[in-house]
């Protein structure tokens, strides 16, 4: 299995013809610029050109279903001349349980990650259950800090059973971990669900529950990433 995905890390990171966050910017509205995103093959993508300005990494993961409109205001908005913005394309829906997705993002942190000071990971909704094994057993001394957002971290049946999933349960010295919880009621994935599978509890996890409304819409499960991109630009 290693093997297997470090030979898919070789033949679909880097290289690849991929959109830009200027080409994002171009487009006349979210949604086409969206498309620009969802349209991409599966991989890791450098939306930006690299310079020697670039000390920190920035990486996004979406979750099932993205369309991608809802990752181009985040990405642009934590943009930096210090950091390299970089996205993960994948299949979510994909029946593996995430192990091949888990080793190619370990292989690609463990490697070319090493080169950067920093990094910076975002994880929404399936996309966060995936970033949450992956920080079970990456193994990098370069400071991780991960945001994970309206994800079912809790697991969903049946594939909680099929998967032998579990939560994370505690997070390695050189990580920070944030969790941002959409309020269950107004996040369309979740509300029908009899529990909130975000509630989990990971030693030394900060957990944050989203407001209800954000620039005038109900914060849900899209909007979260935008709240949480304004967040942490203040920072």
């Amino acid at each position: 299995m290693k093997l297997k995905a470090f030979i898919l890390f070789l033949l679909v990171t880097f290289h690849l013809e991929s959109a830009t966050l200027k080409d994002l910017k171009e487009k006349e509205n979210v949604f086409e610029a969206g498309l620009l995103l969802s349209g991409l093959d599966n991989g890791i993508h450098f939306l930006e050109p690299e310079n020697d300005m670039q000390r920190h990494l920035l990486l996004g993961i979406h979750g099932g279903g993205s369309l991608g409109y809802e990752w181009v205001y985040p990405l642009s908005t934590l943009d930096s001349p210090s950091n390299l913005v970089t996205y993960f394309k994948w299949s979510p829906l994909v029946l593996n349980c995430l192990a091949e997705d888990t080793e190619f993002l370990i292989n690609f942190l463990e490697t070319q990650g090493q080169s950067y000071e920093t990094i910076t990971i975002l994880g929404h909704s399936l996309g966060g259950v995936l970033l949450g094994k992956v920080l079970e057993s990456v193994n990098t001394k370069v400071p991780i800090v991960a945001h994970i957002i309206a994800s079912p971290l809790a697991g969903i049946a049946p594939t909680n059973k099929i998967c032998e999933y579990q939560p994370p349960k505690a997070i390695q010295e050189n990580i920070e971990l944030y969790e941002w919880r959409t309020i269950k009621r107004l996040d369309g994935v979740f509300l029908a669900l009899p529990f909130d599978p975000q509630v989990v509890d990971i030693k030394g996890s900060i957990a944050t529950r989203l407001p209800e409304r954000y620039k005038e819409n109900k914060l849900g499960h899209n909007w979260s990433i935008s709240w949480v991109a304004d967040e942490i630009s203040k920072r």
